[in-house]
């Protein structure tokens, strides 16, 4: 049902809200450049939930976004091994919520709200605006409507329900990390960003100014190549756990080496690894996009980020479009530079990242200049 709703083909419907939301973007650098990482969470909020639901996302105090906030937090914290001694001694959860040394107890409890407020809350929205005739295109009113005009069954509702919750909850927050390793990387790597520059600015000429999109990215093959290595270097999701569904125990082959996997069992894939083989991609340390314009380029990180097999991200090909549209208008229009102290010395980011199950980067500081020519056009362009 979910691939339905975002396979490749119809991913390419939400292209122009996903142009809408990155021009909003730019015109908030604009604005408050300082505020780069809040502004990055907001566009990534509003994709999220207007693919998901058609509802356009105002300000950063939103409600539907703080729900997902709040859950991208609490789940972040409650799977990591070190956040309760429950993950160490299971039988604490046999205890009462009321106790002191029972805060995984009452953790439990808050999550389920935000939980049921993440579910319920932005499909009733839909619902309603349904009913009024007034929906925006969205993958939960795709899957609403039936070719035969009859009404899903409530069972599919719910089904539905769960799934939008689950895609806006991953999409909000995995866009964030990727677009604010972006920034990140071209604090670090001012070379890379200016090779960019220069392809973008020779690929648009000397025309009108315009936005950059989808169907761009065949000539312009290092800001691609960028794209890749921003996430090959900080893979948004660095472990990824599966589960073997295999009544029996099978053989799997990769490579000269052939794995027993047994039956049933978690099987935890450490793409960070993967993508830092040196073997496969030399220097893994360092940003080269350089790496993946070569007559036999390595793997492309999408082939491991967005999972394997029958559990591989059905939204990866909006993601993928979010991150591509955002990145090479950033890149067009802007030019990002370490900050200066007050001595008028350079701040040096530290490539530091937040453990979780999508990995971000610790808070910085950057400075972002709207390139020449660019201003007035951001100003005025219409969303």
């Amino acid at each position: 049902m979910l691939n339905q709703a975002l396979n490749n083909r119809v991913a390419k419907d939400y292209i122009p809200l996903q142009e809408q939301e990155v021009k909003k973007l730019m015109k908030r650098l604009v604005d408050q450049p300082e505020k780069f990482l809040d502004h990055v969470r907001l566009l990534s909020a509003s994709i999220a939930l207007r693919v998901a639901y058609g509802y356009t996302v105002k300000s950063f105090e939103d409600p539907f976004m703080q729900t997902a906030e709040k859950w991208a937090e609490g789940f972040s914290d409650f799977i990591q091994p070190w956040s309760y001694a429950v993950n160490i001694i299971p039988h604490l959860r046999y205890l009462p919520d009321w106790l002191p040394i029972a805060p995984f107890q009452r953790r439990v409890i808050e999550l389920r709200k935000v939980l049921s407020d993440l579910r319920e809350n932005p499909f009733r929205y839909v619902l309603e605006q349904m009913a009024e005739g007034t929906a925006e295109n969205s993958f939960v009113s795709k899957l609403l409507q039936t070719e035969d005009g009859v009404s899903v069954d409530e069972e599919t509702k719910e089904d539905i329900k769960g799934m939008a919750a689950t895609f806006y909850a991953a999409a909000s927050d995995t866009t964030v990390s990727g677009v604010q390793s972006f920034f990140l990387a071209m604090t670090l790597y001012p070379e890379a960003q200016a090779k960019a520059q220069a392809e973008i600015a020779s690929y648009l000429g000397s025309g009108p100014r315009r936005i950059i999109l989808p169907e761009d990215r065949a000539g312009l093959p290092y800001t691609s190549a960028l794209l890749k290595e921003v996430q090959r270097w900080h893979p948004i999701v660095p472990v990824i756990p599966h589960r073997s569904s295999k009544d029996d125990d099978e053989n799997v082959i990769c490579g000269a080496k052939t794995y027993m996997i047994p039956a049933k069992s978690n099987i935890m894939v450490n793409v960070w690894k993967i993508l830092h083989d040196p073997d496969v991609y030399p220097n893994p340390e360092l940003f080269l996009p350089e790496r993946f314009l070569v007559e036999s380029p390595p793997p492309g990180p999408e082939e491991y980020t967005f999972g394997f097999g029958r559990r591989i991200c059905p939204g990866m090909h909006v993601g993928q479009q979010s991150m591509w549209i955002s990145i090479s208008n950033l890149l067009s229009n802007f030019t990002i530079r370490k900050s200066k102290d007050c001595n008028g010395d350079d701040i040096v980011p530290k490539e530091e990242y937040a453990n979780g199950m999508v990995s971000h980067p610790k808070p910085f500081v950057c400075s972002v200049d709207v390139r020449d020519g660019c201003r007035d056009w951001i100003q005025d362009m219409k969303e």
